[in-house]
């Protein structure tokens, strides 16, 4: 690959990028996080923190290889 490819982004990703951020922001404030966090204990609060963002992360982890694997089968089926 050139330079110009690996820096051009695809319209898509950068679409796709902006609606999860906005999704997540919403489920946030749906969800009324700050309230909750703001009634519990600080003592309860940084294991609460820590198990959502670590849950979160295997989500994104999960969903990612999942992904790449359907890419990967779907690349593999074309090519035959």
């Amino acid at each position: 690959m050139n330079n110009e490819n690996k820096k051009k982004k695809e319209p898509w990703r950068i679409i796709l990028a902006i609606i999860s951020v906005i999704f997540i922001i919403f489920m946030w404030l749906k969800k009324d996080i700050a309230s909750t966090y703001s009634t519990m204990p600080k003592e309860d609060v940084v294991p609460l923190i820590a198990t959502t963002v670590a849950v979160f992360l295997v989500k994104v982890v999960v969903i990612a290889a999942v992904l790449l694997l359907i890419k990967w089968v779907i690349s593999k089926i074309i090519k035959k």
